[in-house]
């Protein structure tokens, strides 16, 4: 997993993701959210266009990362996931956690 954080407008975020969000990328993941934690931000909208696949613990990071925005008192959403990582966001219900 690699990702790129782009400013979309004054306090929105996008933070592009590619490659494969597992377990082994733990650490990363927290680096992201300890780096949205740092800035002041309104709005993120975590863009899964280029993400292949998702497995459970990348799944529970997206959890994490919710409750981080709910807690913080920004709006996070997904944009982008198409196959395998839609079908994952959408058996877990993680589609109407995390909508647009």
């Amino acid at each position: 997993m690699e990702y790129r954080i782009n400013e979309a407008d004054g306090n929105e975020l996008n933070v592009v993701f590619t490659g494969d969000i597992t377990f082994s990328e733990n650490v990363a993941f927290r680096q992201l959210l300890k780096d949205l934690g740092e800035r002041s931000v309104k709005k993120c909208v975590f863009d899964l266009t280029a993400v292949d696949m998702v497995d459970s613990a990348g799944l529970g990071m997206f959890l994490i990362a919710k409750e981080q925005a709910d807690t913080s008192g920004w709006n996070l959403s997904v944009t982008g996931a198409q196959g395998h990582v839609a079908s994952m966001l959408k058996l877990t219900k993680l589609s109407d956690l995390l909508q647009s």
